[in-house]
C-alpha cells in the first residue's frame, strides 16, 4: 500500500502538470482566435467551465493531502482520499453539465421544430411552386428558404423570425404599408442586375419580428400582396 500511494501521489502531479501544459495552450489559442465569452451568457459558459475543469481544480487540494498523509504513514487513506475526491468532482461537474446546458447551443443550436411563440408558414399554406430547400430552427430565430422555377428562372422565397436581429432595409424604397393584427408593416423593393427583391417587414416585439424576402427575375409577377398573404397565413408554433 506504500508503493502505491506513492505512485498515486506521482501520478496526480504529473496529471496537474500535463493538464496544467494543456490549459496554457487551449488559453493560448482562445486569445490567438479573438474568442471568449458570449454576452449575456458569460456567468453560465463561466460556471460551467469551472464545472468541466473540477477534477484539475482538486488536484491540488488532493496532492497536498496525499503528502500530508504518506508522511503520517496512513498509506490507506492517502491511496483512497484522492480517487474518492477526483471520482466526486468528476461526477458533480457532469451532473451540473448536464442539468445547465450550454447556452450558445441551447439558444442558437439546430432543433427539429420552431421553439413555441414564433409565428409560423403551416405546409398547406406554403404559396403554390415552392418547395422547403433549408431550414434552421433554434430558440432565438429561425430562418426557411423556399425555392420556385418560373419560366426557366428559380424565384427564392425566404422567411426570417428573430427577437434579436436587427433587420437592415436602408438601400429599398417603400412599396406597400399594410396593418396586420393592429401592427403596421412595410414591404420595400429593390433592383438589382436584373432581379428584383421584395422584403416584407412586420415587428410585433418581443417575439415576432418577422421578415419575408422574395427575389426574382424583373418581369416576374410577385407581388408585396403575395408577401402579405405568406405573413397573413402564418400561425403560432406550439
Amino acid at each position: 500500500m506504500k508503493l502505491f500511494s506513492a505512485c498515486l501521489l506521482w501520478l496526480q502531479a504529473l496529471l496537474f502538470a500535463l493538464g496544467t501544459i494543456y490549459l496554457i495552450w487551449g488559453l493560448k489559442q482562445v486569445i490567438e482566435a479573438g474568442a471568449g465569452f458570449v454576452p449575456p451568457f458569460e456567468s453560465i459558459q463561466l460556471r460551467r467551465l469551472i464545472a468541466f475543469l473540477a477534477p484539475y481544480f482538486v488536484l491540488p487540494i488532493s496532492i497536498i493531502f496525499s503528502i500530508l498523509l504518506y508522511r503520517t504513514k496512513k498509506y490507506g487513506t492517502a491511496a483512497c482520499f484522492p480517487l474518492v475526491l477526483v471520482a466526486f468532482a468528476v461526477i458533480t461537474g457532469q451532473l451540473y453539465l448536464t442539468v445547465v446546458p450550454d447556452p450558445i447551443a441551447e439558444n442558437f443550436g439546430p432543433r427539429p421544430a420552431p421553439y413555441p411563440g414564433f409565428l409560423v408558414l403551416p405546409p398547406e399554406e406554403i404559396p403554390r411552386g415552392f418547395q422547403e430547400n433549408t431550414h434552421h430552427y433554434s430558440k432565438q430565430e429561425y430562418t426557411i428558404h423556399f425555392t420556385r422555377k418560373l419560366n426557366g428562372d428559380q424565384i427564392d422565397l425566404d422567411i426570417v423570425e428573430s427577437p434579436i436581429t436587427r433587420f437592415v432595409y436602408d438601400q429599398s424604397r417603400i412599396v406597400r404599408e399594410f396593418n396586420h393584427q393592429g401592427i403596421v408593416g412595410r414591404v420595400y423593393a429593390a433592383n438589382d442586375g436584373g432581379k428584383s427583391m421584395l422584403n416584407l417587414i412586420w415587428l410585433n416585439p418581443p417575439k415576432q419580428r418577422i421578415s419575408i424576402y422574395l427575389m426574382q427575375r424583373l418581369g416576374n409577377d410577385y407581388s408585396p400582396e403575395d408577401l402579405i398573404k405568406i405573413l397573413e397565413s402564418m400561425k403560432l408554433a406550439k
